[in-house]
């Protein structure tokens, strides 16, 4: 009964926090989470045009074209795009993965306190305090950073395989696996910092004797992601890289200089908060974690803890410039997430060990209040998007109907929906043609596109500068005409009743070859256009002479 009571309260701590959220509705302010949506209702209608496994989509800007799907991770997509399918409302089904996702959350801290931690108040702690995770709720709300929340929640599960790892448990060696390979799928900030705390970690299990079950979960976990990220690393050269090299300095916790105020000034509170933490449990339980009963994670959740708040102050910058791959995790505080889970490992670590008095009860109390009082602050600065955050009824309504627009076609009724002021204003515009426009980040378009093509209307949100009014059109005398088109293919008729160019506003990569034929019986298809018909402006440009020819777009990676 026990067992199944901290279950249900996992499950309803998860349902508790996510319902300010699921009854008010889809927050359409979260910088990355209006991405997500988009690539999620991308994934989901290449699907249901017959593409199993989505690597483009023409959603966002109109028909110009993302690489989104193929260099993304594509997890949390496919657990909030599933819904989708079966005819669930684009926001809602964001919704139910967002519910995902604190469940993982909440029942990954629940499994592992009921089998490492004795039965009691530490098995209760380490539930609530996973549950609510001030870093956890900021990626969820705040940042909207769902994919990197999803990453965050498996850490339960991992610190759950290496705990059966440690103990020579057949499972540990399936649920670190299955967790390695959850957080690929899922974020690349994630992936490589938790490959970072994995290749560490094998060092002390190879002091235990137990390296061979984690380096079979390592090469497992990598083996059944091959298909996602060897054609995702193989592309990056051609795509506009979605993680620059290089740190924002002035995201270090302290380290604005009195400068901007920074995102990392409203997240320093949690790295306060973890070190009160730290200390709490050092001054009341002692720092030793040789105690019987206490295992691999007590000085692995210590470690990670510490090293996790030193890499985001300022004096860990020449560790980067050193480690040049760590640099594209772009902001040192997104080691705010193993911290956390390194950090209430070791608060609740007695729970694992032989019961022992705590010792100086008085600084028990001062730090236990401190580290509420931080942990509260920590919640309390993004109040605004916990309490009157929720869209209306009638901006849910208008998102659904822009997001069912056509990117290549007239949409009367987004366009109707289309309000001129608040948040769906600045991440839609409507055409001259009647089309409408999903803004989107310009990373994932083609590295060929010049910066002069872009028009940066919000921060992320950007917009292409469009150099004619339709997706296709002649320059010249003559007509053009969309015959067929699918996800993978267009297909293009054109009267050209003088020399010209049909520029089609579609980016224009390898990854699409184009080519052209007469449109005569027998007329035969001549060889791609060099660099996929790219003009200086990053668009498909063909030059065509006077007579009736077809240009044909077809995808096909790796031709």
């Amino acid at each position: 009964m026990r067992r199944w009571s901290l279950i249900g309260a996992a499950v309803a701590l998860a349902v508790l926090v996510w319902l300010p959220l699921g009854l008010a509705g889809l927050p359409l302010d979260t910088p990355d989470g209006f991405l997500h949506l988009g690539w999620s209702v991308a994934w989901v209608r290449q699907l249901q045009a017959g593409w199993l496994w989505p690597t483009w989509s023409d959603l966002p800007w109109a028909g110009a074209g993302s690489f989104a799907l193929l260099i993304y991770p594509p997890l949390f997509r496919v657990i909030s795009g599933l819904p989708m399918l079966i005819g669930i409302a684009p926001d809602h089904g964001i919704a139910g993965g967002l519910l995902l996702i604190l469940l993982v959350n909440s029942l990954g801290a629940a499994a592992l306190s009921q089998i490492w931690l004795r039965p009691g108040g530490w098995r209760w702690l380490l539930l609530i305090s996973a549950a609510l995770n001030p870093y956890l709720w900021v990626n969820i709300y705040v940042r909207g950073a769902w994919p990197e929340a999803l990453a965050q929640a498996l850490l339960w599960w991992l610190a759950l395989g290496l705990l059966g790892l440690e103990r020579g448990h057949r499972w540990g060696v399936a649920l670190s696996t299955a967790a390695l390979a959850g957080v690929i799928l899922s974020n690349w900030n994630g992936a490589l910092l938790t490959g970072l705390i994995w290749g560490a970690t094998g060092i002390a299990l190879l002091r235990r004797g137990r390296w061979r079950g984690w380096l079979w979960s390592g090469g497992l976990a990598l083996g059944i992601t091959a298909p996602f990220w060897g054609p995702a690393l193989l592309a990056l050269s051609s795509v506009r890289p979605p993680m620059p090299e290089g740190l924002f300095s002035t995201e270090f916790f302290f380290g604005g200089g009195g400068g901007p105020r920074t995102f990392a000034d409203l997240l320093w509170v949690q790295g306060v908060a973890i070190a009160a933490l730290l200390l709490l449990r050092g001054v009341g339980w002692g720092w030793s974690w040789r105690r019987s009963g206490g295992g691999l994670l007590t000085p692995w959740g210590l470690a990670l803890a510490v090293v996790g708040l030193a890499l985001m102050l300022p004096p860990a910058q020449p560790i980067y410039e050193l480690l040049a791959p760590l640099q594209r995790i772009q902001f040192p505080w997104r080691w705010l997430a193993p911290t956390w889970l390194g950090a209430l490992l070791w608060l609740c670590s007695p729970g694992a060990m032989a019961p022992r008095p705590a010792q100086r009860r008085w600084a028990i109390a001062l730090l236990s209040a401190a580290a509420a009082g931080l942990w509260a602050d920590g919640l309390g600065r993004f109040s605004a998007n916990w309490v009157g955050h929720a869209p209306s009824r009638q901006e849910q309504q208008a998102l659904r109907q822009l997001l069912a627009c056509d990117p290549l076609d007239p949409c009367p009724t987004g366009l109707r929906a289309l309000p001129r002021q608040g948040e769906l204003s600045k991440r839609f515009v409507a055409l001259p043609d009647g089309r409408v426009a999903l803004s989107g980040v310009p990373d994932y378009s083609p590295a060929g596109v010049p910066e002069g093509s872009w028009n940066p209307r919000l921060a992320i949100f950007w917009v292409p500068q469009w150099p004619q009014l339709r997706w296709a059109q002649f320059q010249g005398v003559g007509q053009v005409q969309l015959i067929s088109r699918g996800p993978q293919q267009r297909l293009l008729a054109v009267q050209a009743q003088g020399p010209g160019r049909l520029r089609i506003l579609q980016w224009a990569h390898p990854h699409w070859q184009v080519r052209v034929r007469r449109a005569a019986p027998g007329g035969a298809w001549g060889p791609p256009l060099a660099g996929g018909g790219r003009d200086p402006q990053g668009w498909i440009s063909v030059p065509l002479q006077p007579g009736r020819w077809q240009v044909a777009l077809d995808y096909g990676p790796g031709r």
